[in-house]
C-alpha cells in the first residue's frame, strides 16, 4: 500500500534519485544544505530525517556523531538506505509518512523535512506534517523545512529556452499564480506533482503550525545562474567564489526567489 500519491512514488522508484546530488546542480545542493545544517546542531542530538532519501544526509550527520533516524515512505529508498548504513556510520531506517511519524512524542532535538513540504499540494497535507514534526520535537527543539521557490521553474525554463514550450509555459503560469505544480507528461523526468512556496506563504505556514521563525535562507542562492556554472564548480577556485557569493546575499530577503531551493529554521 501507498503512503504517498502512487505519481510520486512510481516517480522516485523508478528513478535514480541515488544519484541526484551528485549530477547537475546536486552537488552544490548538496554541499549548501549540509553548510545550512550544520549551523543548528548541537554536540551530540537525536535527529529524524524525514524524507530522507537513500541517506546521503543521514550517513553524514550519524558520521558527525549524531543518533539518526530517517523516515521516508519510499520503499526503495529505505532499501538503499539500509545498504549505506550498514557499510559506515549507523542510522535508523523506517518506512513512514510525513504526515504519520513512527516517532514518540518529545524525542528530537532536531527535525529535517526534505521532501513533504513541496510534494504535499494541499495546504493542510503541508500543516500536517509541520504539527508532526511539532509533536516529536523537544522543547526548544527546531525544524529544518526544505521547500521549492514558485519562480524555480519559470528562471530554469528561461534560461534554458524551454519558456517557448506552451505546455512548459502554463506550468510556470500555474506556480507563480497559485503554486501548484502539474509537470507535462511529454517531460517524465520531471518532478511529479506538487507546491512551489512564496517565501513569505511558507513563514505563514510555520507560524500557523506553531512555529518560531529564526531563520529564512536560500540553498543554492543566485550562483546556480553563473553563465558557466558547470566549468566554474569543477575548479577549486572558482568554487569558493560561488559558494561565498552566496553566503554573502543568502539575508538579503529580496535575493530568495531566485534560489530553487530555500530553507527555513524554527523552533518549537
Amino acid at each position: 500500500m501507498n503512503l504517498i500519491d502512487p505519481s510520486i512514488d512510481s516517480f522516485y522508484t523508478k528513478r535514480q534519485e541515488e544519484n541526484r546530488l551528485s549530477t547537475g546542480l546536486g552537488p552544490l545542493e548538496f554541499e549548501r544544505t549540509k553548510i545550512l545544517i550544520n549551523r543548528y546542531l548541537n554536540k551530540s542530538s537525536h535527529i529524524a530525517d524525514v524524507g530522507g532519501g537513500p541517506g546521503h544526509y543521514a550517513q553524514w550527520l550519524a558520521g558527525m556523531g549524531h543518533d539518526v533516524t530517517l523516515i521516508d515512505p519510499v520503499k526503495k529508498h529505505i532499501e538503499q538506505a539500509k545498504k549505506r548504513s550498514a557499510r559506515s556510520f549507523h542510522f535508523k531506517c523506517l518506512q513512514g509518512e510525513a504526515r504519520k511519524l513512527p516517532l514518540a512524542d518529545l524525542s528530537q532535538e532536531l527535525v529535517i523535512l526534505h521532501g513533504p513540504l513541496y510534494h504535499l499540494q494541499e495546504q493542510d497535507e503541508r500543516l500536517a506534517a509541520l504539527k508532526e514534526a511539532r509533536r516529536i520535537l523537544k522543547k526548544d527543539g527546531v525544524l529544518l523545512g526544505f521547500a521549492i521557490t514558485h519562480s524555480a521553474s519559470t528562471i530554469a525554463t528561461l534560461q534554458s529556452g524551454l519558456i517557448h514550450d506552451q505546455k512548459l509555459f502554463s506550468m510556470c503560469i500555474s506556480e507563480l499564480q497559485s503554486g501548484d505544480h502539474f509537470p507535462p507528461e511529454e517531460y517524465p523526468l520531471m518532478l511529479p506533482k506538487g507546491f512551489c512556496h512564496r517565501p513569505s506563504d511558507l513563514i505563514a505556514e510555520f507560524k500557523m503550525a506553531g512555529f518560531e521563525q529564526f531563520d529564512l535562507l536560500p540553498v543554492e542562492g543566485i550562483a546556480w545562474m553563473d553563465s558557466k556554472f558547470f566549468e566554474s564548480w569543477a575548479e577549486m577556485a572558482k568554487k569558493n567564489k560561488l559558494l561565498e557569493m552566496i553566503q554573502l546575499t543568502e539575508r538579503d530577503r529580496e535575493l530568495l526567489c531566485f534560489s530553487p531551493h530555500i530553507m527555513l529554521a524554527a523552533k518549537k
